[in-house]
């Protein structure tokens, strides 16, 4: 065979085999890809799995949680849950779990209406009645007065109306029926996590006493602090925040974390006290919030009306105010200084005639009050340190009385230790039962003074 022959034999050789190489290499890449994407549908069914050995997982954790928050009587939280409950039933393919839970979701989102509608008639009736009272007393900004009336029969029975001392009969229903000065808010918070569970708290909380300086007495206050918790690994997507902050304080500031609010609350005059309502998207997990009220006390009202055929009792509240007199008093600091007024306007078309008004005086300050007067009419008055009141007869129609305050805030630590001990002597034993339970109050708040001020 001559050698161009073999040379020829020996390419044919080669090409082949290269071409073999070539188809068993595309057959090995091919395998691969085959093995690759035979690993991928494995990992893609297990991941399936997985996911949905987690759903079921929530599934159940739901089940149990709406079960609670709607035993609870949590309408909003329950419908959250109810709605995360439905979703997840379509996903996993239960079309009879989804239907019975858009049944429960409709019932719930009723009941959440009708809650509304309750609080929106509730709104309307308070700022009915102080439309009305404005004609009768000062009404300030951010305060709901109370107004209730009591026939008279329902007081004295079968007994004679001609026989009853009016006047005896007012103090007895001031004793029973005064404004009552309140020591902490209400709170209702929904939280709405990322994994769509969701959780309702409903809690009273106490408003305390703060130094915002621990070696300036001048700088104590009330606060009251609202912390929501996120322990968990589960973010809050929303949080729904009601605080109602009751009316005998009015709010000096307000903090969320530490700063001033970005966002802003909805607020409402409501019954129990000013409503503040607050929306708070996306909180991060392990994090916290925390919203602080820094607290002014306001002078607490309550006047009692004896008409034809019932008694009117009106419940009111008045903020103390930076003094006008500022800097008049040289013995004492100008800081200190704060005034208020309260002011009363028989607006009947009768004469009134044994008219009873007490005024509690917030503690630890001193006070002296002048009475003011559009005609002479008979007023008595007594006092002591928590309270100021009046006794007013043959109050004329349209005629007014106004009483103007001036308050020294005390800021010295003596005597504020002194006030304090002096509250803690009292026997309450010997009171009438509302006073009994407002001195209470004034000796809860002086012993926490004390505390405080041992720590400080």
């Amino acid at each position: 065979m001559s050698g161009f022959a073999t040379a020829e034999i020996k390419k044919d050789h080669d090409i082949k085999r290269n071409l073999e190489e070539e188809q068993i290499s595309k057959k090995r890449n091919r395998l691969k890809e085959l093995e690759e994407k035979l690993i991928q549908i494995e990992k893609a069914e297990n991941n399936e799995s997985i996911a949905h050995s987690e759903k079921e997982q929530l599934l159940s954790e739901l089940f149990q949680l709406f079960l609670e928050e709607k035993g609870k009587n949590h309408i909003l939280s329950t419908i959250i849950n109810c709605k995360t409950i439905i979703k997840i039933a379509k996903e996993l393919g239960k079309p009879q779990l989804s239907e019975n839970y858009c049944r429960y979701l409709l019932e719930c989102e009723q009941n959440l209406e009708n809650s509304h509608l309750k609080e929106d008639e509730e709104y309307k009736s308070v700022q009915l009645m102080i439309g009305e009272l404005k004609e009768i007393i000062n009404v300030e900004e951010n305060v709901a007065p109370e107004i209730e009336n009591i026939p008279i029969e329902d007081l004295i029975g079968n007994i004679d109306v001609d026989l009853i001392n009016m006047e005896d009969l007012a103090n007895q229903v001031l004793e029973d029926h005064a404004v009552e000065v309140k020591e902490s808010i209400k709170s209702k918070s929904a939280i709405h996590h990322k994994s769509g569970k969701a959780t309702e708290f409903h809690r009273e909380i106490d408003i305390d006493i703060n130094f915002e300086n621990p070696e300036d007495f001048r700088s104590m206050g009330y606060i009251v602090i609202n912390t929501i918790e996120n322990p968990s690994e589960d973010p809050i997507e929303e949080a729904f925040i009601q605080d109602i902050i009751p009316y005998n304080y009015e709010i000096s500031e307000i903090t969320l974390n530490g700063k001033t609010p970005e966002v802003e609350s909805n607020n409402r005059t409501m019954k129990n006290g000013l409503e503040h309502s607050w929306y708070i998207p996306n909180v991060e997990k392990e994090t916290s919030i925390e919203f602080k009220y820094h607290l002014k006390p306001r002078i607490s009202r309550t006047i009692v009306l004896p008409l034809k055929d019932h008694l009117t009792i009106i419940k009111t509240h008045s903020s103390i105010k930076e003094g006008k007199e500022k800097g008049k008093n040289k013995k004492i600091d100008d800081s200190s200084v704060f005034d208020a007024f309260l002011k009363f306007v028989n607006s009947f078309d009768t004469l009134l005639d044994d008219v009873v008004l007490e005024d509690i005086i917030p503690i630890f300050y001193a006070y002296e009050v002048e009475e003011r007067k559009t005609k002479d009419f008979p007023s008595i008055k007594e006092s002591s340190e928590s309270f100021v009141k009046w006794r007013l007869n043959e109050m004329p129609p349209e005629q007014y009385t106004m009483a103007e305050y001036q308050l020294i805030e005390l800021n010295k630590l003596e005597d504020l230790k002194f006030e304090a001990h002096k509250l803690l002597q009292q026997d309450p034993s010997k009171l009438s039962i509302f006073k009994r339970r407002n001195l209470k109050k004034r000796q809860k708040r002086a012993s926490e003074f004390l505390e405080k001020i041992r720590h400080i």
